[in-house]
């Protein structure tokens, strides 16, 4: 068995034990489930899914918005179908692949290489930035969290506040990239977008985020119950497992780490077992809402070149 043979052993171990962790879970704790008041309420499904689909073509006009900074921008419709198609590489191991594909589709269309790889810089660490503010916001409104801030302790949030902000600074992220390049033997390069420019890139993540967060909202309440005070900290709790579970390179579409991570917050509103079955069911309405918008781009895609060649022959 070679290292790449090993290497991906480990990486599905790892994931089969927070599953196994999570099962053991709900199997020590089935009283709790038994008494849960799940619930099937179809409409406020519907609605939840329109809110959180919403959410993507937000990050897509974030995505848009870089490009065009960059000076590398494609047409609308070009945009949404590479960026959706790059969401495909989020289920292979590594990562690598989701930002591999779109670097090779904007690559295919004439883009400068350099510029395509500012763009995939600026688009992670802002989605993270504005995941991080996200989750910050959500435990310092969740009273049930006051433990990780109370007195004293709470100089460590506005510190947080503060160097998120002062880390999307562009010559804080050209330090950052260059030191990575120079790791890589590669030449280092100068940001050529302004501070202001990161910072309304900024707000529309936390804006995709936020509808994100309301959409799972109403697909949480739609199976298990649970009051509108609970909306800030379930969206800090999407942006922070989802967050997670893109950086944990070694599970597919973060995998196990996601629901691992949304089970602990989670726990904190509700069961821990009923936490597990909801993380559940999250990870499978998230995948076919992915699946589903890549199809419906697909199949317009494929219905558009149809036109194109009646037109050609007509």
């Amino acid at each position: 068995m070679g290292k790449s043979s090993y290497l991906k052993f480990l990486q599905w171990a790892i994931v089969l034990a927070i599953f196994l962790f999570l099962g053991k879970a709900v199997w020590e704790n089935w009283a709790q489930v038994k008494e849960a008041s799940f619930t099937f309420r179809p409409f406020p499904i519907i609605s939840s899914t329109l809110i959180f689909v919403f959410s993507y073509f937000i990050q897509i006009w974030a995505w848009y918005l870089i490009t065009l900074k960059l000076k590398i921008a494609l047409s609308p419709p070009e945009t949404l179908k590479s960026w959706f198609y790059s969401q495909l590489g989020k289920y292979l191991p590594g990562k690598v692949w989701l930002l591999l594909s779109r670097f090779y589709f904007y690559e295919s269309k004439g883009k400068s290489k350099k510029a395509i790889s500012i763009a995939l810089y600026l688009e992670t660490i802002t989605i993270i930035v504005a995941a991080g503010l996200m989750f910050l916001a959500a435990v310092i409104s969740f009273k049930e969290m006051r433990s990780f801030y109370s007195g004293r302790q709470s100089w460590w949030l506005a510190l947080l506040f503060i160097l998120a902000f002062l880390s999307l600074h562009p010559r804080v992220l050209q330090k950052i990239l260059n030191w990575t390049l120079v790791q890589f033997k590669k030449e280092p390069i100068s940001l050529s977008i302004s501070y202001s420019d990161i910072l309304w890139i900024l707000l529309v993540c936390i804006v995709s985020w936020v509808s994100g967060g309301v959409g799972f909202y109403f697909f949480v309440d739609s199976v298990y119950p649970v009051g509108p005070q609970y909306i800030l900290f379930l969206t800090g709790a999407l942006a922070f497992s989802s967050t997670l579970g893109l950086i944990a390179i070694f599970a597919p579409s973060g995998l196990g780490v996601r629901e691992g991570a949304l089970v602990y917050l989670l726990s904190y509103m509700m069961p821990e077992a009923v936490a597990v079955i909801i993380s559940v069911l999250t990870r499978i309405w998230m995948t076919l809402v992915e699946i589903g918008l890549i199809g419906v781009v697909y199949l317009i895609s494929r219905f558009q070149k149809g036109l194109e060649r009646r037109n050609q022959h007509g």
